[in-house]
């Protein structure tokens, strides 16, 4: 995806001697749903082999910033419908369930001759996506209409809870995916634009292991997301 974006720049920027252009900033908000499946296995010889998998979804509010380059509008579109390439970021996170899943075991140990002791651990398990960041191009498709295509990544940050000497932990990952969306988009007078746009983000498999190197834990997620977007920016 990042050389299709590559190609498709060096094609945008190879137009600016036909058409001129203009750049934009702006900000973005607007509705934004999480969706996130996940599967945790045991590994390194356990005998436990069983699947625990949990779905999730988070709806929330998004904010973001942009810059992008744009081309006037060609015949067949409306004014402020050029085609363009962005770049786009997400500051702070958001949790990908609306609650943590919390649960309590209770773990029996015994060493050697002496009598089992129970062991109640809480735990509770979380995780938020930050660092968003999104490069993409819009494509116009007639008047005020456009078709979006391009490539996200994020940090995926595991907030999980328990007893550290007994319990997994996580790490934090990075992932990336596609990014697809429609909507439309036009000028305001004094050199404001608007962008109305529904997108999707599909990402990649996300695969962590556990800090338990002999027996731990290896959990896979598929995480997507939607957006309703609202979008208004200054052009210079």
């Amino acid at each position: 995806m990042k050389k299709i974006l590559v190609v498709i720049a060096i094609s945008l920027l190879s137009l600016t001697s036909a058409y001129a252009g203009s750049f934009q900033v702006g900000v973005q908000g607007g509705l934004m749903e999480i969706k996130g499946k996940g599967v945790e296995t045991d590994v390194g010889g356990t005998a436990d082999a069983s699947n625990r998998s949990k779905e999730v979804s988070h709806d929330t509010f998004s904010g973001s910033i942009f810059a992008e380059y744009s081309l006037d509008s060609f015949s067949y579109s409306s004014d402020g419908n050029g085609l363009t390439i962005g770049i786009g970021h997400m500051p702070g996170s958001a949790d990908i369930s609306n609650s943590a899943f919390k649960r309590t075991d209770t773990e029996l140990s015994k060493t050697g001759s002496a009598a089992v002791t129970a062991n109640i651990v809480n735990r509770s398990a979380q995780a938020e996506i930050e660092n968003v960041m999104n490069y993409y191009v819009e494509v116009p498709v007639y008047g005020m209409f456009y078709g979006k295509i391009g490539y996200t990544e994020m940090d995926v940050n595991t907030l999980e809870t328990g007893d550290s000497s007994i319990s997994s932990t996580y790490g934090n990952s990075t992932v990336s995916g596609t990014n697809l969306g429609f909507g439309a988009k036009g000028n305001f007078t004094g050199g404001l634009g608007w962008k109305v746009a529904y997108e999707i983000q599909d990402f990649d498999t996300l695969s962590i292991a556990s800090s338990q190197t002999d027996k731990g834990n290896r959990v896979e997620a598929d995480l997507d997301t939607t957006h309703l977007n609202f979008s208004l920016g200054y052009k210079f």
